[in-house]
């Protein structure tokens, strides 16, 4: 289960999904518009305008980027690409990794790692033991973690990737949120991604310029790592719209300095008053929030109010009661605070 089913509920308020409350840029929604008027033209195969653009960030050749209609096919195309015979993944974390390797690698033996909830979720070096223990085939890491928001610390994912490196695993590591925590320049292995060899850093226009309806994500590699997973895309896998939204979003980097203001702002306000209302408030770097309750029915009650959060009970390692809220604008933030409220004193 994912957020955002917006469409078999009557819904004012989104909390359910984390991308950035400042919303779609207005440039982008303008470009979004122009894109319809090329509707009668294949797009460029070869994104040549956005891979150019996105390689120059990084300092990279365009043929380390490889583009996906969505993270999502990213995922599939590298699950098939290694249809790996021993995966580990992390719990609680993004259910889209094990959908993906069930899907490409039916016989593929999964195992997880727990997180503990007295560490407040957060990954710990007891990870470096169980890679050399189980040397799976690849490893799937989410920084900043989701549901949690929590950062993997850089000098243990310095270690788990050098560990790695040696045993032959192929990292995968989901940087989507990253931008979104104003920690980019400092923590993403993009910029570095040719010291590494089975590295893939996967990366999404969706949460950073809430554009999740668009469908545009990436990942970073080695160029043979690049090769190999464009074999398990589909041609023409990026409309004109994905295409010419993704170009105009790379001009924008003054929005993300924005939000990213917004966004620690409104944590710092919605952690307090979900405290404040006796709930369980696990820290996070990102712009969303994992808390838990007494009340099992929370999603449902708020949905009376027209406001839709994640109920995490289906996460692995997680129960009934743990729920996630993405940070949205003050008043938007206010405005669940006051419904939480108005259940929590009946």
């Amino acid at each position: 289960m994912h957020g955002g089913d917006i469409y078999r509920n009557n819904i004012h308020f989104d909390f359910s999904v984390n991308i950035n409350p400042l919303g779609v840029p207005s440039e982008v929604q303008w470009v979004l518009t122009e894109a319809a008027l090329h509707a009668n033209k294949y797009p460029d195969i070869y994104h040549e305008q956005l891979a150019r653009d996105t390689a120059a960030i990084f300092d990279l050749l365009e043929t380390e980027v490889v583009f996906g209609n969505g993270a999502s096919e990213l995922i599939m195309a590298i699950c098939h690409t290694f249809t790996p015979k021993k995966a580990m993944l992390l719990a609680p974390s993004f259910s889209g990794y094990e959908h993906c390797i069930t899907g490409a690698a039916p016989d593929c033996n999964i195992i997880y790692h727990y997180l503990r909830e007295e560490d407040d979720f957060a990954l710990k070096e007891d990870l470096l033991d169980k890679i050399k223990d189980e040397k799976p085939n690849i490893l799937f890491l989410t920084t900043p973690n989701n549901p949690n928001g929590l950062l993997i610390e850089k000098a243990l994912l310095d270690s788990i990737i050098s560990l790695c490196e040696e045993q032959g695993t192929v990292v995968v590591v989901d940087e989507c949120f990253l931008t979104l925590t104003g920690k980019e320049k400092e923590l993403s292995l993009a910029y570095n991604i040719r010291n590494y060899k089975n590295v893939i850093v996967l990366r999404a226009f969706t949460k950073t310029f809430a554009i999740p309806g668009v469908r545009i994500g990436y990942a970073i590699c080695r160029q043979s790592l690049a090769d190999a997973i464009k074999r398990h895309l589909p041609e023409w896998n990026l409309s004109i719209f994905a295409q010419m939204a993704g170009a105009e979003c790379l001009k924008h980097q003054d929005y993300i300095s924005e939000s990213v203001r917004i966004i620690n702002d409104g944590r710092t306000y919605l952690s307090a008053g979900l405290r404040d209302l006796g709930f369980k408030v696990y820290p996070s770097d990102s712009n969303y929030i994992l808390f838990k309750c007494d009340i099992s029915d929370l999603k449902e009650k708020l949905l009376e109010f027209n406001i839709l959060i994640r109920d995490c009970s289906d996460f692995k390692g997680l129960t009934k009661g743990f729920y996630r809220v993405a940070i949205k604008q003050h008043n938007e933030n206010e405005g669940l605070l006051s419904a939480i409220e108005s259940i929590v004193k009946g």
